[in-house]
Parts: C-alpha cells; sequence; structure tokens
C-alpha cells in the first residue's frame, strides 16, 4: 500500500492537480514488468473526501484531482492512496524496495521530501538502504535514512527544481516479505483488469464459427469427388463457365467472364479475331470481337447480356477499347449471374448481398465497440485498448464474410459435380481421350478449363490426337496443323488481354540497490511519474 500526502502552494487560482503514476516498466534487459496498481482513495488529508477523476493513458494512471467549476488557491492537501503489487525484487539473499517516491516529471519545485516505508510481519535482522536525488540517472545522495523498529524514513536534504526528485532502496532479510506465486506473475502479466477487453474479439470468433457452421456452410451430398466427363446441367442445359467458376469461389472472377467471351465463340455467336499492329520499335497484338449473330435463347440470361454490353448496336469491338469503360458493365453482370444460379436454386440468395450485409455487420460491431468501450470505460481502459479492441471485435466478421454465402442443397450437389468435372479436365489420359472419339472435344471443354484455372493440363492430353483448329478463333498468318498446347500457349496473351481490359477502370474511379534497472539513480526503480497543476 501507498499514500502520498503532497501539499501544494498554489501561487494563483487553479481547479486542483494531476498526478502521474506509472504501471509499466522496461528492465535493464528490455523486458517489461507490471506493477497492478488501483487507486483506493484520494482525500484532503483529513479523510474528507477530494472530487477526482482517474484514467489510463498508455503507461500511466492519471489522477486529477479538483473540481472543473471550482478554483483554489493558497496551500491546499492531497492525499492519495494506491495499492501497488509486483513493486518488490527478490534476490538471492535479500529483498528490496526499489522506489521512485516523488517522480522527476513534475512542473514545480518541491522543496520538501519524507519517505517512510514500514514491514509487516517479522522483524529484519539487517537492513540495506540508500537515497539518490537530482534528475534521472543522478547519482547525487542529498538525502538521509533514519532506521526504526521494522521501518525506515528517508528526509530530502535539498530543494528540487523541476525534473528532480528522490529514489530510494531499501533491502531487508528474506522471508519476511513472500514472493508471488508463478499464477500471480502470469495473472498480472495478463493484466485482466485492462486486458479483459481482449477476450471479446475471442467471443467474436467463435461467435462467427457458429454462425458459419449453422448457416454458412455448404450442406454436405457426398464424402468425395467422382470423375464427371461433361459440366453440371440444369433443365437439360449445361452451366456456362461463368457459372461454373462461380460455383466454384461464389463470386464472379475476370477469368470467368473472359472464359465466357471464349465460350460464346465456342458456340458460334462471335469469333475472335487476332490483328497485329505495327508499331516504330515493336509490333503489338489486339483482339477483335466480331458478332456472327445475334443472342438467341440457348443462352443464358447472363451470356445474352454479355453479349449485349460488349457489343450494343455494332457488329463487333477491339479488346483495346473495352478498357476503361466495361468495368462499369461488371455489377450488372454479376446481379444477372446470380439471378441466374438462384432461379436453378444453387443459390438461396445473392452471395454479393450476404457478403455485404457481414461486411457492413464487421464495421458496424467494431466501431459501436470501440465506441462503448471509449465513451464508457475509458478511464479504465485508456485511449488506445477501446480502439484496437473494437478493430479485433470487427476481423472474425469481415474475415467470415467470404465464406458467409452457402448454397442449397442442388447447389452443393452441383458443387461436387463440378470439381469431378475439374477432376477428367486436370488429368485426362491419353487413350481414355481417344475412346471418347470426338474431334471438336478440346474446344468443347476449352472455355471451362480456363474458367477452372486446368487449361494447361487439358492442352497437354491432347498431345499426339487430332483435333479440329478452332474455327471461332482467326490468326493472321492463318492455321496449319492444330497444336492444342501451341494454341493454349498462344491464347494466353488473348486471355490476358481480355481479362485486363474487362475490369481496368481509370484512376481515381474509385475501384540491487534497484540492480533490476541498471544501478541505482535518481529516477529509477519503481514508483515514478510526476504531475502538475490544472
Amino acid at each position: 500500500m501507498v499514500r502520498e500526502t503532497l501539499s501544494v502552494e498554489f501561487h494563483r487560482p487553479r481547479h486542483g492537480i494531476f498526478r502521474d503514476i506509472p504501471y509499466r516498466y522496461q528492465d535493464s534487459y528490455g523486458s517489461t514488468i507490471m506493477t497492478p496498481t488501483d487507486i483506493i482513495s484520494v482525500t484532503d488529508g483529513s479523510d474528507g473526501r477530494v472530487q477526482h477523476k482517474v484514467r489510463r493513458t498508455g503507461n500511466i494512471i492519471r489522477v486529477r484531482i479538483g473540481d472543473a467549476k471550482k478554483y483554489v488557491s493558497g496551500i491546499q492537501k492531497y492525499e492519495i492512496t494506491y495499492r501497488v503489487r509486483n513493486a518488490i525484487l527478490f534476490y538471492g539473499d535479500h529483498d528490496e524496495l526499489y522506489w521512485n517516491v516523488t517522480g522527476n516529471e513534475w512542473d514545480a519545485p518541491i522543496k520538501k521530501v519524507r519517505c517512510m516505508v514500514s514491514l509487516e510481519g517479522d522483524k529484519t535482522g539487517k537492513y540495506w538502504a540508500s537515497c539518490y536525488t537530482g534528475r534521472k540517472g543522478s547519482r547525487e545522495s542529498s538525502c538521509r535514512n533514519i532506521p526504526g523498529d521494522n521501518f525506515i524514513e528517508f528526509i530530502s536534504q535539498k530543494n528540487f527544481a523541476p525534473g528532480e526528485g528522490l529514489t530510494i532502496a531499501y533491502g531487508w532479510d528474506k522471508g519476511i516479505v513472500s514472493p508471488p506465486t508463478s499464477l500471480e506473475k502470469f495473472l498480472w502479466k495478463l493484466n485482466l483488469k485492462q486486458n479483459w477487453v481482449f477476450v471479446l474479439p475471442l467471443v467474436s470468433f467463435l461467435g462467427m464459427i457458429t454462425l458459419w457452421r449453422r448457416i454458412g456452410r455448404d450442406p454436405r451430398v457426398r464424402e468425395s469427388v467422382t470423375v464427371m466427363y461433361e459440366p453440371p446441367a440444369s433443365g437439360g442445359t449445361s452451366l456456362s463457365p461463368a457459372e461454373v467458376g462461380a460455383m466454384v469461389d461464389e463470386k464472379l472472377d475476370p477469368r470467368d467472364i473472359t472464359a465466357s467471351i471464349v465460350n460464346l465463340a465456342v458456340k458460334g455467336f462471335l469469333k475472335i479475331e487476332e490483328q497485329k499492329k505495327e508499331g516504330l520499335i515493336f509490333d503489338s497484338t489486339d483482339y477483335y470481337l466480331r458478332k456472327v449473330k445475334e443472342p438467341s435463347s440457348p443462352l443464358s440470361s447472363f451470356e445474352r447480356r454479355l453479349m449485349q454490353d460488349i457489343f450494343g448496336s455494332q457488329g463487333g469491338k477491339m479488346i483495346s477499347d473495352l478498357k476503361n469503360t466495361f468495368y462499369t458493365k461488371i455489377p450488372s453482370l454479376k446481379s444477372s449471374l446470380y439471378d441466374d444460379l438462384i432461379r436453378k436454386k444453387y443459390f438461396a440468395t445473392n452471395p454479393d448481398h450476404i457478403r455485404t450485409i457481414y461486411t457492413v455487420a464487421a464495421a458496424v460491431l467494431g466501431f459501436g465497440t470501440a465506441f462503448v468501450l471509449y465513451a464508457f470505460l475509458r478511464d479504465a481502459l485508456g485511449d488506445v485498448r477501446p480502439l484496437v479492441t473494437g478493430l479485433l471485435v470487427g476481423l472474425p466478421v469481415l474475415a467470415f464474410a467470404r465464406s458467409m454465402p452457402a448454397k442449397t442443397r442442388e447447389g452443393a450437389a452441383a458443387y461436387m459435380h463440378i470439381l469431378g468435372f475439374q477432376e477428367f479436365l486436370n488429368r485426362a489420359e491419353k487413350d481414355q481421350l481417344e475412346r471418347m472419339k470426338d474431334r471438336n472435344l478440346f474446344s468443347a471443354f476449352f472455355p471451362y478449363a480456363l474458367a477452372l484455372d486446368v487449361a494447361d493440363n487439358w492442352a497437354k492430353a491432347f498431345e499426339g490426337i487430332y483435333q479440329e483448329p478452332p474455327d471461332w478463333y482467326v490468326s493472321p498468318g492463318g492455321m496449319t496443323t492444330f497444336n492444342p498446347v501451341g494454341f493454349n500457349r498462344s491464347f494466353h496473351s488473348a486471355v490476358s488481354d481480355m481479362s485486363t481490359a474487362i475490369y481496368s477502370a481509370p484512376r481515381g474511379s474509385g475501384a540491487g540497490s534497484g540492480g533490476s534497472f541498471g544501478g541505482g539513480s535518481s529516477g529509477g526503480g519503481f514508483g515514478g511519474g510526476g504531475g502538475g497543476s490544472w
């Protein structure tokens, strides 16, 4: 227990004083030492309660004494009583209190200091005592000590200028003060009195795990993936590459749109024409999308909208012309794709809407937690903990947002079918493909291989197998002998250009004697801090 009695002389009217008491320190080895500190009472020295406010800021507890509506002047007396734990140093041959009595951060001079340290329990046979005065780090000793019966008194012998103070070291025989248990040390390090708020992010995380298991996890339809030799179908019509890609990760990627453009070409609705442009030093390549026929009923509403967004009323469009303009079509394309999947009963709700709900919930929960903690517990927690806690509470919700959209049972079955189809595209063997006897097989499934990111392996599987050259792709040099591997390698450039053009947007568019503290000196040890008037 520490009791500080301060006799303060005000030379002009002020509200009172503030006292800063540290509770977190660093020793000479760089380790952090916590001294859990609780303010017990603040009085006028005669047991008369004085208005005060306690607030934790950084490494200190600030006790602001006085009334904001009143002024005081002349000599005033204040007595602060507080409990400090973990402030005793336990050495091999003795135990010690190394205590900065006044603190070295007062902005006013100090005329006189008296400090008494008393021990409870058994009497010590020996004692060790020293004191230091002056600025922080000074080994000046303008002070003396007067030992008593299990107590000692230290008295300063100089006036202290602002920034100067008194530090004492008092040692006694071992066994009088019991050292803390390992559990107590552990709890002190945790600093649960302030850090209990960090349990809230754990509650948020466990809550999101529970919520995901209940409503965010796809229904389980079967344990293992079975190889499938074609994409899943709904109502007798195969899912488009974009639908297949969106079913895998529940979002519309640039790769999905590019694969859909290729699929429209494979179906005969457009042609992709490679065009060379001569430059001063290097030639460049661009791609022209030529509309062959108007979109019709075999296409999904997403594919029809995609063609409309690309061509409008025109008969063709250069890929380069889509840059910085086509990105505005992405939101409506996403809605159209998700509407198709909802209509097919693969999703109950638009996945983007679910992600948005949880993203907003993360922001509201995070900022709301920070605001409540800051508004009502700022004095107990300080300035930083409420803000950090709010951020950590919102993070689990934000992290789970992308995983919360859930498929229906029909959607989960289609997803397992897609994984089986992806396995076929990724691991197809030559003899297996030869038995299928389809000279257009490579082209037919090439858009799906692009959407599922297995195009390289799909092309390699056709080495030595004759396939018809794709009539949907026009190269300036023409095609003499069609090689799927070579075609896939050269087509990567077209895929990259299309993906870049589709999603590109213009900038700004918004997308011992104190041995543990490096030797005895003024300003060392526990205690310390400072204060001033307000």
